[in-house]
């Protein structure tokens, strides 16, 4: 298991596209600036293997996107 988890713009772009939208590099470095990377850390945490780790950690900054009204 991994003892951290870092969210990049990476991570962020690649649920936008799984939520079906497109953004421009600008835009994912504003969504990435206002995420939590906290509760990111912690749901990716949950996970035994990078996998689970990704999984978790994309329904959170899915959750986040959502909620915050981002996109």
């Amino acid at each position: 298991m991994s003892n951290a988890w870092e969210t990049t713009s990476d991570d962020v772009l690649n649920v936008v596209h799984k939520l079906g939208k497109k953004i421009t590099g600008d835009k994912t470095e504003e969504i990435h600036n206002n995420l939590d990377m906290y509760l990111i850390e912690n749901e990716a945490l949950r996970g035994d293997s990078i996998e689970d780790q990704t999984n978790y950690a994309y329904q959170e900054i899915a959750r986040q996107i959502k909620e915050g009204n981002l996109l």
